[in-house]
């Protein structure tokens, strides 16, 4: 039996339902998503139990002992602490601020959804792109600030 080994830079392209190909695109590097925001909507999703299911938990993306691929997350994080910097930057390298509804953050656990490497392991986390933790991700994503010269995003 022949295999044919096909080798594809997984942070090109990932595959969307149908046999859809989509292709990450130039981020624009003079803009950052806003922290504040971050922090008081977007991570409290990932400690939040989703029909039995708790992103931060270590089974799943725990930066101790998950499991979870590329988000790595300090469960339960204190405001303003090292902890929630790091969730911050790890959910802001997983979003396409470029075209926000094509970020990895909401397309890998979207119901009907696979990346190259198969579906989400932990299920479904969001059913459609009208649940109200997508919605929340998408508009921070969708929502980011102008870096000034001299800023770091």
């Amino acid at each position: 039996m022949r295999v044919l080994l096909l080798f594809v830079p997984l942070s090109s392209m990932f595959m969307v339902g149908c046999g859809e190909s989509v292709k990450n695109e130039e981020q624009a590097v003079n803009q950052q998503l806003i922290f504040a925001d971050y922090q008081t909507s977007v991570n409290a999703i990932f400690d939040m139990d989703i029909d039995g299911k708790v992103c931060s938990s270590s089974g799943c993306h725990d930066i101790g002992n998950g499991s979870g691929g590329g988000l790595k997350l300090y469960p339960n994080a204190a405001l303003d602490s090292f902890e929630m910097d790091f969730n911050y930057r790890v959910a802001q390298s997983l979003s396409n601020l470029t075209n926000p509804n094509q970020s990895k953050l909401l397309l890998e656990p979207l119901a009907g959804t696979f990346s190259i490497t198969g579906s989400h392991a932990g299920g479904d986390i969001f059913a459609n792109v009208n649940d109200p933790n997508y919605l929340t991700i998408l508009a921070w994503i969708s929502n980011p600030e102008e870096v000034t010269s001299g800023e770091t995003p």
